[in-house]
């Protein structure tokens, strides 16, 4: 069985000059809509028969716009845990910006986002924590699903699924409605192992 790890559709604010998103809550543009219909088309005829979706506007969005594709059969589910990181005090700036003001902490963040928490928000270490526990209960449902989330979250998880350390997170990347296969074949065990180890 096979989950997908869905990356939203585009913002204006994943446009240069980009702004940090985060919890911020931002629609799609057209072009993250184009995407989305197209991701729908592309992937009817897959069995899919579960919609998960992080609860922030630009991931519900695109997973509507999916299921209304694929016939508005496969139930969605909103799951808050697949949300982007929380970034606290960076959302809405631009990026550009970020890395003028406060120089050592974006050094921080793309030095050593294993140890990086957003000023004001959470760890990447926690966004991990809590994107693995919706990916567990999604395998544990032992149904083919779609997992409507965002960049930050897919990386956390791959770093997971690739055996590797939140050090590697700058290492990888989606593009705006590109899709992950995970095969969901003794994921929830492996997980909750991990997860154990982390309480």
């Amino acid at each position: 069985m096979t989950l997908l790890l869905v990356r939203h559709g585009e913002t204006a604010w994943n446009r240069k000059p980009a702004r940090c998103q985060g919890w911020a809550e931002i629609g799609l543009n057209e072009t993250g809509r184009a995407q989305a219909r197209s991701l729908g088309r592309a992937l009817a005829g897959r069995g899919i028969e579960l919609i998960v979706t992080s609860h922030l506007l630009r991931a519900r969005e695109t997973a509507e716009l999916i299921r209304v594709e694929l016939g508005r059969e496969p139930p969605l589910v909103v799951d808050p845990r697949l949300a982007e990181t929380h970034r606290g005090e960076w959302e809405t700036r631009l990026f550009m910006e970020i890395m003028a003001e406060e120089p050592e902490t974006w050094r921080h963040y793309r030095e050593h986002p294993e140890t990086f928490r957003f000023p004001g928000g959470e760890s990447l270490s926690d966004q991990q924590r809590r994107v693995l526990a919706a990916l567990r209960d999604a395998a544990r449902r032992g149904r083919p699903a779609l997992l409507v989330t965002h960049g930050g979250s897919i990386r956390v998880a791959r770093c997971f699924l690739d055996g590797r350390d939140l050090a590697a997170f700058h290492d990888m990347g989606t593009s705006n409605g590109g899709v992950d296969e995970v095969s969901a074949d003794g994921l929830a065990v492996r997980i909750g192992a991990f997860l154990a180890g982390h309480a």
